[in-house]
């Protein structure tokens, strides 16, 4: 979770304050002063280099990052010893020495980094993976910790022993503990650097790049996957892939994950289906699956391209979630052979935008995910002390533009909650955000960090979670990290994460911002949902409960209703509108609660047969619609031994795309200097993808076929 603002301003001015003080105490030539200010310096640089991500990019953007405050440390050393007193006996010979041997420092940081940049990029192998076990000598090389992990912010420590010597021998007016000093970092920064030179040439001896792409797909090919589910994406957007594991878990066809990006290896959620990262689009193209038949893609990005281009095998449009949103009927989705919709709601939508999708190329699967939520059936409970009536907030973000934006934060948000708190009712609110709020609108920012305060100050009126309930809610959470935990023990774990957390925090407001617990489980939880226009409204007609979508623009029911079909069974709140009067409906006689039946069946389909049922008919049936089309003929990537390299060459240039899975455009929130890295894992994603190919208005067909832009997918 991004730390507080108010958090960000400290750090920063703290930063900022300290730095001064360095500045201060050179000038009026208090060199003990001097080593203090800089101990409480260095001491805020790693507090804010580990905590304080957006304070870190702001810096580097103002090309102030923790390299030029190491260079600024070590010519304020030198101002301090110009100004001292104690430079008076000094000739011009001895000034340029003390400042050769002091310039040492900042040399040998940027060397070394340099360095380990070097190694590091080499170090990343064309294809990770999870989920497969690989032969020894085709597993990734692994840099040793020490030498790699906090690299520059270890290297500013050690740089600590002969600034604070220096600072003392300007004192004592005798320099020999600070050369002796500098001598001991320069020859630790020496040795540092010769064993990242021998792993530099061990390097040079590994597997070509060809041949860890064929021990792969060997591997994989012991699996046998059929159906692939592809992604590109960033952190943020992980969700969108994620919801869809169990889903092939379920499927009677072998499973694989490809993505793009190297954190989604590391990141996507656990799960039984192999996991293959590929970020160079020429390596996608050489890396053959040969038994692949259907592709899945959850939503539309320009990173497709590189997989869409496989004739052998049936591309599919899944999506991440039916709204009436323009993510869901984009007109890039043209180019699939089949775009998957949960119900008939789907398919009119694709039919009233004119996108140029044929209706004989859409397909009703239901949503497979929604099998597991539980279904109520009757009035809601009568809330009293005891058991409040629950209420789930799921406001959407800002969007990419203010066209269609449909967020209820920016106008209702802080004033629904409020009222929901102080209600006469009995309410216990839960709040999940969606992940991508505030990222565009600062107003949407404001407005999420309110919320949060009021939710937070109202439960601080319960007092706190009894201490045994959140110690094994937390060592729970702690066994969940471990990345090589089995699926069935995770599962297992998380059920008793959840009848933990429903104990302990029964009947009190909380904010969901982790992974745990899951929206499914918020959605098992609540009474009734407050949303925006997206997914989780057509989703939440799976639980048979109330729902109340925000109408933030003030539309005429009638305008609302006709443009977003979605809604036709939720009540709806208009700007201004008092909640209370609304809930003091659904509790009285909730009279939409017919409505939310018919809507059910035209949103997300029929009952019966079960959705992931239908979802496995029509891959059986565009599978053997694949083979009837070529001859039996299927599976992606080259032949063994017919790399694409010239065809992958001729695609680089003429999209521009050779980066990891991104394009050649730099992405400004990564430092543009090697010396700029505090941590080698930034390394692993070079180039994060931008968010703009489901901008509305724009041409995304043409935003997919030139950029490497992830989606606004707000669904």
């Amino acid at each position: 979770m991004l730390a507080p603002r108010g958090a960000l301003i400290a750090a920063l001015a703290a930063l900022i304050a300290s730095y001064a003080g360095l500045v201060v105490t050179a000038v009026l030539a208090r060199p003990l002063l001097f080593a203090l200010v800089l101990l409480v310096a260095s001491a805020v640089d790693v507090l804010v280099e580990r905590r304080y991500r957006p304070v870190v990019l702001l810096l580097r953007r103002a090309q102030i990052g923790i390299s030029h405050r190491a260079f600024a440390q070590i010519f304020l050393f030198l101002l301090l010893v110009a100004i001292t007193d104690a430079n008076r006996d000094m000739n011009r010979a001895e000034l340029l020495a003390i400042t050769v041997v002091a310039l040492a420092i900042p040399v040998c940081r940027i060397g070394y980094l340099g360095l380990l940049t070097l190694v590091s990029r080499r170090t990343l192998p064309p294809v990770e993976v999870r989920g497969i076990e690989m032969a020894e000598d085709l597993r990734p090389v692994e840099l040793p910790k020490l030498l790699t992990d906090d690299a520059a912010l270890r290297l500013m420590a050690l740089g600590l022993l002969p600034m604070i010597a220096g600072a003392v021998s300007v004192y004592t007016n005798a320099f020999w503990s600070f050369g002796l000093m500098v001598g001991f970092y320069t020859g630790t920064v020496a040795v540092a650097s010769l064993l990242l030179v021998r792993q530099l040439v061990l390097l040079g001896r590994r597997p070509h790049s060809q041949r860890l792409l064929d021990g792969v797909s060997d591997a994989l090919h012991a699996h046998g996957p059929e159906v692939v589910l592809y992604f590109s994406g960033s952190a943020n957007e992980l969700y969108q892939a994620d919801m869809w594991l169990q889903t092939l878990e379920r499927m009677p066809q072998p499973c694989v994950v490809v993505v793009r990006q190297r954190h989604a290896v590391r990141n996507l959620g656990r799960t039984t289906v192999p996991i293959v990262g590929i970020p160079r689009g020429v390596d996608l193209m050489n890396f053959a699956l040969p038994d692949a038949r259907i592709a899945l893609y959850v939503s539309n990005v320009g990173n497709n391209i590189h997989f869409l281009r496989e004739p052998r095998i049936k591309h599919v449009f899944i999506g991440h979630g039916d709204s009436d949103k323009v993510a869901s009927f984009n007109p890039f989705s043209k180019v699939y052979d089949q775009i998957w919709v949960a119900g008939s709601a789907g398919r009119e939508r694709y039919a009233r935008a004119k996108v140029g999708v044929r209706d004989e190329d859409i397909v009703e699967v239901g949503r497979p995910q929604l099998d597991v939520l539980e279904r109520r059936s009757g009035p809601v409970p009568t809330p009293g002390p005891g058991r409040p009536l629950t209420v789930l907030y799921l406001p959407t973000w800002e969007g990419w533009t203010d066209d269609h934006f449909q967020t209820s934060l920016t106008v209702m948000g802080p004033e629904l909650v409020r009222r929901l708190l102080e209600s006469s009712v009995p309410v216990r609110l839960i709040y999940k955000p969606h992940p991508l709020t505030g990222t565009r609108d600062p107003v949407a920012a404001r407005a999420d960090r309110e919320i949060r305060a009021m939710i937070e100050a109202a439960a601080d009126r319960h007092g706190a979670v009894a201490a045994d309930q959140q110690s094994r809610l937390d060592m729970i959470a702690a066994q969940l990290a471990d990345p090589d935990l089995p699926p069935a023990e995770a599962e297992r774990l998380q059920g008793e994460w959840h009848t933990i957390y429903r104990a302990a925090y029964a009947g009190r407001p909380v904010v969901v911002s982790d992974r745990l617990p899951t929206l499914f489980e918020c959605y098992n939880e609540t009474d009734l949902m407050i949303a925006d226009v997206s997914s989780v409204v057509s989703d939440f007609l799976s639980t048979g409960k109330p729902c109340v979508v925000a109408n933030p623009k003030g539309l005429s029911e009638e305008t609302f209703r006709a443009t977003f079909p979605s809604t036709s069974s939720a009540y709806l709140l208009n700007p201004g509108a008092d909640i209370g009067e609304v809930v003091d409906t659904i509790l009285s006689d909730d009279p939409l609660a017919r409505d939310r039946d018919v809507a059910r069946a035209y949103l997300l389909g029929p009952d019966e047969p079960p959705a992931q049922e239908r979802w496995n008919t029509a891959a059986d049936a565009l599978i053997a619609a694949a083979d009837v089309e070529w001859s039996g003929e299927h599976g992606a990537g080259p032949r063994r031994g017919a790399v694409l390299q010239p065809v992958a060459e001729e695609m680089v240039a003429e999209d521009g795309t050779d980066t990891e899975g991104g394009t050649d455009t730099e992405d400004p929130t990564e430092p543009s200097d090697p010396a700029e890295l505090s941590d080698p894992a930034e390394l692993s994603d070079p180039a994060e993808p931008s968010d703009a190919a489901e901008v509305p208005g724009r041409d995304a067909a043409a935003d997919d076929l030139t950029t490497s832009s992830t989606s606004a997918r707000d669904t």
